[in-house]
């Protein structure tokens, strides 16, 4: 019987592998349609200015030293910043995981040993201890052939990259809440300190109001009514002290200081003009959002996944050297040493359909995930049209708010002198009070929202972070810009 020739063999097996390599059915998964447009719609419409860039610490462009000092507290010692520092810490440590299960395996084994007679057992000729000892070294090399171990350290590096972007939004959505909640309370102490002047007008009528009813001057009803007015008033003052006792509780619990008293936590009632929206194009979404970077580094990392799969479908080589070492006190002992060389194949023959559904729900999560960062790109965009067209309405309601308030001060004025010169009645003084009350808290409401709102706005167009000064610039560089995979 004639035997193939060993070149014939390898050319036979290299074929083999070439064909079966060539089987392996590609991965199809479709990039995002993302389609933004040169700018937004309500900064056109509106021709809004522009102050300049975006910032990582926006909120130093407020002029507030109490918001930047609360901000900055809160992203020290907050419990939610620092369960993010730990699931980045997880991140790193997964990332290196899966780095180092692409490198070179193997153990070094070594055992010594003591073996003799010496009398132990019977009448026989006592030996001297023999003692040896073996040293061991068989490492495993996987020869990447095809790829698949540079996919999968990209991949942990993409994976480490999403977690550093979700890191940021966390960080950004913490000084975003801190904002809110500190201009919230200021809103509270604004209108706490209307009531309280509401309160004292009030007390101060129904005081006038007994003595005019006393000398007959007044009547009981008119008393009865300022009472009345008096009463309230102080209800909604203790109602208003609450609010701002329970929104200065929350404020320390979200900067990380629960145990402060609250009087360590001074809240004026002061809303001040907030700054000029930056400078931004709906395209700079895709390289400044968190949640946007994260979209697309997890696109990354399960187009890599599906790749992987499809990889493992292919041959794997692995190179086995070896190397031993022996030694013995006997006289006719002494040292000896081995070497070996080993070359593996593995063929995923049996394996294979299962291999293959595994790749096609790596493939499907792959296409689910394309979907999810064009829907993320589409909110990010969609809000930050939604804050800008706030903002700017915002804008213009406060300068009405600010009229409003002024023009129903002045008229409270004049009917408080007129009702207490006789001109007008009661009901019609008190119609003016309550306007003026309306109005005045009317205009702190606004000139909070605008407030919040201006935060808004600067988060959803991708301010608040920085990759070069953030802490987790080193996992963020593994995913070094914001465009689609």
């Amino acid at each position: 019987m004639r035997t193939a020739s060993p070149r014939y063999t390898s050319l036979a097996a290299a074929l083999f592998l070439g064909g079966l390599a060539g089987c392996a059915p590609s991965v199809e998964i479709p990039s995002p349609q993302v389609s933004l447009p040169p700018s937004f719609e309500q900064r056109a419409q509106t021709g809004a200015p522009a102050s300049g860039q975006l910032t990582d610490q926006w909120w130093n462009n407020f002029n507030d030293a109490q918001l930047s000092q609360l901000i900055g507290t809160a992203l020290e010692r907050s419990t939610t910043i620092r369960l993010a520092y730990a699931r980045i810490d997880e991140a790193r440590a997964f990332r290196n995981q899966s780095r180092a299960a692409t490198l070179p395996t193997g153990s070094l084994t070594g055992t010594v040993s003591r073996q003799g007679n010496e009398g132990l057992w019977g009448t026989g000729v006592d030996t001297r201890p023999v003692n040896s000892a073996q040293l061991s070294f068989s490492p495993s090399w996987e020869i990447d052939l095809f790829g698949r171990l540079d996919a999968i350290r990209d991949r942990a590096d993409a994976d480490a990259a999403a977690s550093a972007f979700d890191f940021e939004g966390v960080r950004l959505s913490l000084a975003a809440d801190v904002a809110f909640s500190l201009f919230q309370a200021r809103l509270l102490a604004a209108q706490l300190g209307t009531a309280q002047e509401t309160r004292d007008i009030a007390t101060q009528l129904a005081t006038a109001a007994r003595i005019g009813n006393d000398r007959g001057l007044t009547s009981g009803q008119d008393v009865a009514r300022l009472d009345t007015e008096a009463a309230s008033a102080s209800a909604e003052v203790e109602r208003l002290d609450n609010e701002l006792q329970i929104a200065k509780r929350s404020l320390l619990i979200l900067t990380g200081t629960p145990t402060e008293p609250t009087t360590s936590l001074a809240i004026e009632p002061v809303l001040a003009n907030p700054p000029a929206l930056p400078a931004s194009a709906p395209s700079t979404l895709l390289a400044r959002r968190p949640d946007v970077r994260s979209a697309a580094a997890s696109l990354q990392a399960a187009i890599l996944t599906a790749e992987i799969d499809r990889l493992a479908l292919f041959p794997r080589f692995t190179i086995q050297p070896g190397i031993g070492l022996s030694t013995t006190s006997l006289a006719s002992g002494g040292g000896t040493g081995l070497w070996s060389l080993a070359a593996g194949l593995a063929l995923p023959v049996l394996d294979r359909a299962r291999l293959l559904a595994g790749m096609r729900v790596s493939e499907a999560r792959g296409v689910q995930a394309a979907i999810q960062y064009e829907q993320t790109v589409q909110s990010a965009f969609g809000e930050a049209e939604n804050t800008l067209a706030r903002v700017y309405s915002g804008q213009r309601r406060v300068t009405e708010l600010e009229t409003a308030a002024g023009s129903a001060e002045k008229a409270f004025a004049i009917a408080r002198r007129s009702y207490q010169a006789g001109l007008i009645d009661l009901t019609t003084f008190l119609q003016v009070g309550r306007t003026w009350l309306q109005a005045r808290n009317a205009r702190d409401a606004g000139r909070a929202t605008l407030l919040s709102d201006t935060v808004s706005a600067i988060r959803a167009l991708g301010g608040g972070w920085d990759e070069q000064s953030s802490e987790v610039a080193d996992l963020i560089e593994l995913f070094p810009d914001g465009t689609t995979p």
